[in-house]
């Protein structure tokens, strides 16, 4: 059984997703990230990806987001998360996304901190996929957002976007946390270009 740390519904217990298709969120890892991205998410909009239960997301929004999105396409999951939507009495601010996170987090923007724990097996097989999560999850950052990436040790992430770089790691027993801050990319004044411009 997985718990809220804090926040307006601390001590609130959470059903997590049965069988071995997801790893739930341990609340020691959980209040760890806390501490090292803060302990409230006041005004903040949040998006929890490959949400399993949506226990961090639910945890963001008992310390104060604005709008936690809950992305999660696993049919063995989307029960669950509704369910603990229902015990928070299904706040408004609290979105689920069941669409593939492809498309779901391609339509989001301005976030402030995206969360995702993508299933373990993707980092040795499916690094594509991991490309296109970290891809579009850079791009839905609002200015100085950070993107939080839990995976297995043994394994990294592959190559970052030139709009991430990596601003601290943890190591958890067999996981890790990266977190990981939006670049935001300085135009190059024309002026500039036509000094380096090395035709006649």
């Amino acid at each position: 059984m997985l718990r809220i740390i804090a926040g307006t519904w601390k001590g609130r217990r959470l059903l997590a997703p049965p069988g071995l298709e997801t790893r739930p969120l341990p609340d020691r890892i959980k209040q760890s990230l806390f501490d090292l991205l803060g302990q409230r998410c006041d005004g903040l909009a949040v998006a929890d990806v490959c949400a399993g239960s949506g226990s961090f997301g639910c945890e963001a929004l008992s310390r104060g987001a604005r709008v936690v999105h809950l992305i999660e396409s696993g049919r063995h999951a989307i029960g669950i998360i509704q369910a603990n939507q229902r015990t928070l009495g299904s706040p408004a601010a609290l979105v689920l996304h069941t669409r593939p996170f492809q498309s779901a987090l391609a339509a989001l923007r301005e976030l402030d901190l995206v969360f995702c724990d993508p299933p373990f097996p993707w980092f040795q097989s499916e690094p594509a996929t991991l490309s296109e999560l970290l891809r579009l999850g850079a791009a839905a950052l609002a200015p100085g957002g950070r993107l939080v990436v839990r995976g297995e040790r043994g394994f990294d992430l592959p190559p970052l976007p030139a709009t991430l770089r990596e601003s601290d790691r943890r190591f958890y027993g067999r996981s890790w946390v990266v977190v990981l801050v939006g670049v935001r990319k300085v135009p190059v004044p024309v002026a500039t270009l036509q000094t380096l411009d090395p035709s006649p």
